[in-house]
């Protein structure tokens, strides 16, 4: 062998060596998202009669949050990414939940798939270091790097088939289906329920019990669903939280079961308020001639035929133009939204320009971003009164300085200090601070660790 072959060699057998030696002397992660968990559902729980010993332990026996202020827009896949990457949408490219589509061509496709992701993960660099990583079910991981076995979030039609195209885009091969014949089928696309988190908190012991994962994400939806159909703190949602609090209990005791070392950390997306009414913004773009519909498909849904300027709704409303530099349709929307806004009864509380826009970290391209008051959610009509009623539902989406949009961050395990309470952070540190727990480093994320000791 040549010398300059055999350094290469050496050099190779010393980047793996300590790459284990890092992942052995690091603590391994597990990270759990409850989508729409309000921090103070755990902090003030007998204040709203929830009785969740397992998510109270962390505040005991571990360090916690008052509350996390989210990212632009405060919805669920742009906040995932944030919490994974530790940088805002419009550098990391997970810009909404649905992809902005003003042709209606796209069948409501989701920001699903990880190659949109513009910068390192704490998945690809855990995988670098030579850390076993595994995910399930979270958001944009379809195709994700450096995930060895993965389960992604993903749906199109949410009917069984759903179950295989899981199948065909988890991995390693045939690895969900080994692991169906074990623990029964895995859950049919996007099944929000608590059963739905049941059987996703079923896989996720057995994974962590057999692949033994130094680094693994999974997410838990219930409860924005059920906030969603419900409002926040109502019955229903108190009896999911509830639900949850017996999974976070066995995922706990499975990430640390004969592993001195494990770190369990509990996050959310956003915060959540209750909404009893709807604002169609489409309806009056199309009524001023900037979105023209077209003649309905073939299915009877609608369709565009043109378009000037159109609202992309993500949790609020990113007002894009088809041509940014058209001065002339800039100033009929400002005119419009700000006919809209001045009446009481609109839900319109704030109109962002376009460099306050800029300043937020998201919607990189819009000419405005439209926030309704907490009361008030966006619907999706085309046509009819700008208002409708919606009683006792819930929504998040709102900006981020709202009190009521802030996320949740809770850990214990090895070397967190017991019952520190962190006060507010940001979204933006806490990937930093799981880099800085599992020996490895994100580039990208600037925003400074938290403390925990």
């Amino acid at each position: 062998m040549s010398p300059f072959f055999a350094l290469r060699s050496a050099i190779r057998v010393l980047t793996l060596a300590l790459s284990a030696n890092i992942a052995s002397s690091a603590a391994s992660v597990l990270l759990i998202s409850i989508d729409g968990l309000r921090p103070d559902s755990v902090t003030a729980a007998a204040e709203h009669g929830v009785k969740i010993p397992n998510l109270r332990r962390f505040m005991a026996e571990g360090a916690y949050a008052e509350g996390v202020t989210g990212v632009t827009p405060t919805i669920t896949y742009p906040s995932h990414t944030t919490l994974v990457t530790g940088v805002w949408p419009a550098q990391h490219g997970i810009l909404g939940n649905v992809k902005f589509d003003p042709l209606f061509e796209n069948l409501g496709g989701w920001y699903w798939y990880a190659s949109d992701i513009r910068v390192p993960t704490l998945w690809s660099v855990a995988n670098e270091a030579g850390i076993v990583v595994a995910s399930l079910n979270w958001p944009a991981t379809v195709g994700a790097k450096g995930v060895r076995y993965l389960i992604p979030e993903y749906w199109r039609a949410r009917t069984p088939d759903d179950r295989i195209l899981i199948e065909a885009l988890s991995r390693p091969d045939g690895w969900l289906q080994e692991l169906e014949s074990k623990l029964g089928p895995y859950t049919n696309g996007n099944e929000t329920t608590v059963p739905g988190d049941e059987l996703r908190t079923k896989y996720a012991v057995e994974i962590l019990a057999t692949r033994k994962p130094g680094f693994m994400t999974i997410h838990l939806s219930s409860l924005d669903e059920t906030e969603h159909e419900t409002s926040p703190f109502s019955k229903q949602s108190n009896e999911a939280l509830e639900a949850l609090d017996g999974m976070i209990g066995r995922l706990i005791a499975a990430a640390t079961q004969d592993n001195p070392s494990g770190v369990v950390a509990v996050v959310s997306d956003h915060g959540f308020v209750r909404t009893d009414y709807r604002v169609s913004l489409m309806a009056p773009f199309i009524e001023h001639g900037l979105v023209k519909l077209g003649k309905p498909s073939a299915s009877g849904t609608a369709t565009v035929e043109s378009w000037e300027a159109e609202p992309w709704i993500a949790g609020s409303a990113a007002i894009m133009l088809r041509r940014p530099e058209d001065t002339s349709v800039r100033e009929r929307v400002k005119q419009m939204l700000t006919e809209l806004a001045a009446k009481p009864d609109s839900g319109i509380a704030r109109i962002l320009d376009a460099e306050q826009v800029k300043k937020t970290g998201g919607f990189p391209g819009a000419a405005f971003l439209v926030e309704l008051k907490p009361g008030y959610q966006f619907g999706s009509a085309l046509t009819g009164p700008l208002v409708t009623p919606a009683p006792s539902t819930g929504t998040h989406g709102y900006l981020p300085d709202r009190p009521e949009m802030r996320s949740s961050f809770f850990i214990l395990g090895r070397g967190i200090a017991a019952g520190k309470n962190l006060g507010l952070i940001d979204m933006r540190q806490i990937a930093p601070t799981l880099a800085s727990i599992l020996g490895v480093r994100l580039e990208s994320a600037i925003t400074p660790a938290i403390s925990l000791k």
